[in-house]
């Protein structure tokens, strides 16, 4: 019946779309009026500032399953150097600084704001700022990109710039939402699962990848090793 009311409304130029002001999970997005300046180094700081908002925006939940995710694919956290890089407030190297003992925990943010509140919250873990454009030579043994490719107007470039962190006996997880489903406007592109494996096929023709959908989100994401 969906179906025949679309075709329908569709005969005169008219669409049925759903409307959804939260995410997927159910938690808070800010309210959008332009996803190049959400992105931006000033939109980040706006929305790091808004301490009610970003609380709701997180999910604890979520990094236990990421980094549960790469357990699975034969990674042990111990004594190994690990990165998050668009790390927020540092929830996901929180959740690894609980549960594991690496050699070291580094976060990279590109948000000054986020910087702030992620040294006072995870203490003991090095925080920095970083342009994902600019990249870093430093290497990493395990690196994290959660969320953050969907935010760049040159995610080809961003990745290849996280990949080139990655030691040689490295992995990495990187994650994006499942552009079927996301409907948040800060977001400036929207990977279907289908689009992000051919995405990732062009940019990492020297590395293994594996791709899926977590559980429970359904987020798109990348098993990356060299």
């Amino acid at each position: 019946m969906k179906a025949l009311i679309k075709r329908a409304f569709s005969a005169i130029g008219l669409g049925v779309y759903r409307l959804d002001n939260g995410s997927f999970d159910g938690s808070k997005k800010p309210v959008v009026a332009s996803p190049i300046h959400h992105n931006s180094k000033a939109g980040l700081e706006e929305f790091y500032s808004d301490a009610e908002t970003v609380e709701s925006y997180l999910d604890p939940a979520f990094y236990d399953r990421l980094i549960d995710l790469l357990a699975s694919h034969g990674v042990d956290y111990q004594q190994k150097h690990v990165a998050d890089i668009g790390c927020g407030t540092g929830g996901l190297l929180k959740a690894l600084k609980n549960r594991f003992q690496p050699r070291s925990l580094t976060g990279f943010e590109y948000s000054e704001k986020a910087l702030d509140l992620a040294r006072a919250k995870v203490p003991g873990v090095e925080f920095c700022y970083f342009d994902i454009y600019e990249g870093s030579p430093r290497q990493f043994d395990v690196i994290f990109c959660v969320e953050v490719l969907e935010h760049l107007l040159h995610p080809d470039k961003a990745l290849r710039n996280v990949l080139a962190m990655l030691d040689n006996s490295g992995i990495a997880l990187v994650t994006v939402p499942n552009g079927r489903i996301d409907t948040f406007e800060g977001h400036i592109n929207f990977w279907s699962p289908e689009s992000w494996e051919v995405f990732l096929k062009q940019m990492c023709r020297e590395h293994k990848i594996e791709t899926g959908l977590t559980e429970n989100t359904q987020n798109n994401y990348a098993v990356i090793t060299r």
